[in-house]
């Protein structure tokens, strides 16, 4: 196993496949802007055994070092089987083991699903919904949609939707994005986030999206892609509008827009498989409703060192007694 980082001349050569047809976080702009803008690591692990590259991202919280999964290990640019997944994951935890690397694999980002889970780890199942938009038409994607989305679709498109993409309309799309953010009492992210994916990754990786009645921005989406994805990360609605159907039609339009981008699969991000939570059961109908596959795989996360683990996990509760974060995980499993 090596770690190689695209910061580093002498990986560079076994980093030169990681191009467009990658996902984006295999991409150099992408490490760059964890290393310059986050002010942590990006590094693509790396099996000489099974030929194969996965990312990981390290940080640490004082004493206490963490390593993350940012998506399924790849192999000219196809996931790797669940068997290989597991042989992959299995020779990382040996690695970082060995080397001191880090003391948990924390779970990773809900767009980094995998599809086998190592031993001794805690994990839950999860999917997204995905549709492929290289095999179909425009109009064949279209009629998958749940009939009441094309309904919906037609009523916006009727009476004046306008929707806009890229750059200039960032603003227009945070607005709609904090509105959603507070009105379901979550932090958010502040605007340089989203304006430092643009200046790491560019314009020909990063769009923002926003739907308009009569100029007033009623949603917007934040989408990063590469040939390989596009994955909508960030979203939000806001206002009263008579367009019924803003949201469905604001990605009815980024789907076409990302099809004549040359991009293969729409990722709509993230559904909790088999949950009681109604919020989430609306989420998972909405990205449902939009006609692609459901992919299913899991969450996990492991110790890396457990006893290190174990005393940290207890000087976090010693110090913030009220401390109520859960990951998804134990959201699911608890």
């Amino acid at each position: 196993m090596l770690l190689l980082n695209h910061l580093q001349k002498k990986d560079q050569s076994l980093l030169s496949a990681m191009n467009n047809d990658a996902p984006f976080q295999f991409l150099p702009g992408f490490t760059q802007l964890y290393h310059e803008y986050m002010e942590e690591n990006i590094f693509i692990a790396y099996s000489e055994k099974l030929m194969a590259f996965m990312p990981l991202r390290f940080f640490s919280s004082r004493f206490f070092k963490l390593a993350q999964i940012l998506h399924a290990p790849i192999k000219n640019n196809i996931e790797l089987n669940p068997q290989e997944q597991l042989d992959f994951f299995n020779e990382l935890i040996s690695y970082l083991n060995q080397n001191n690397s880090c003391e948990r694999l924390v779970q990773p980002h809900p767009y980094g699903i995998l599809a086998s889970v190592p031993a001794n780890s805690r994990f839950c199942e999860f999917g997204t919904y995905i549709i492929d938009l290289q095999t179909q038409t425009k109009e064949e994607i279209f009629q998958k949609f749940h009939p009441k989305y094309q309904k919906a679709i037609h009523h916006s498109e009727k009476n004046g939707a306008v929707v806009k993409f890229g750059q200039d309309v960032l603003n227009d799309f945070y607005l709609c994005y904090t509105d959603t953010m507070k009105r379901i009492s979550m932090p958010s992210e502040e605007l340089q986030f989203f304006k430092s994916y643009y200046n790491y990754l560019g314009s020909d990786n990063v769009t923002a999206g926003v739907v308009y009645d009569n100029d007033n921005p009623i949603g917007g989406i934040f989408m990063i892609y590469s040939n390989y994805a596009a994955l909508c990360t960030h979203a939000g609605s806001r206002g009263e509008t008579k367009l019924y159907g803003s949201m469905k039609y604001l990605h009815y339009k980024m789907i076409e827009r990302m099809k004549e981008s040359g991009v293969n699969k729409y990722d709509l991000v993230g559904v909790r498989i088999g949950n009681n939570d109604p919020a989430l059961e609306g989420v998972f109908r909405f990205k449902k409703g939009f006609g692609g596959e459901l992919k299913k795989g899991f969450l996990w996360k492991t110790d890396i060192n457990p006893l290190k683990a174990k005393m940290y996990d207890l000087l976090i509760k010693i110090k913030h007694p009220n401390n109520k974060y859960k990951d998804i995980i134990d959201q699911i499993t608890n």
